[in-house]
């Protein structure tokens, strides 16, 4: 995955719940948000899920992977390997 893709989902993708982080292990929760954001939020996750569920998806997923250091690893020759068959 590319520095800036990482980034995205990591930084800046709006996120469907809020962090659990120890300060707010006490606090009520009031589940996912119900703003526009949040529903651009959860309409990118359900394209994505859907993306990596085609066979186009899995297989640019696989092309990418090919291309990885860790090729030279079993278990990513079998990800890539199951990633292409399906």
């Amino acid at each position: 995955m590319s520095r800036g893709l990482s980034s995205y989902f990591g930084h800046i993708q709006d996120k469907l719940t809020r962090s659990f982080r120890p300060e707010h292990w006490r606090a009520e929760t009031d589940g996912a948000g119900h703003d526009e954001r949040t529903r651009a939020a959860l309409a990118e996750a359900v394209a994505l899920v859907a993306h990596g569920r085609s066979r186009s998806g899995r297989q640019a997923l696989a092309g990418v992977l090919s291309g990885e250091p860790t090729l030279s690893q079993l278990w990513m020759r079998t990800l890539v390997r199951q990633l292409n068959r399906g």
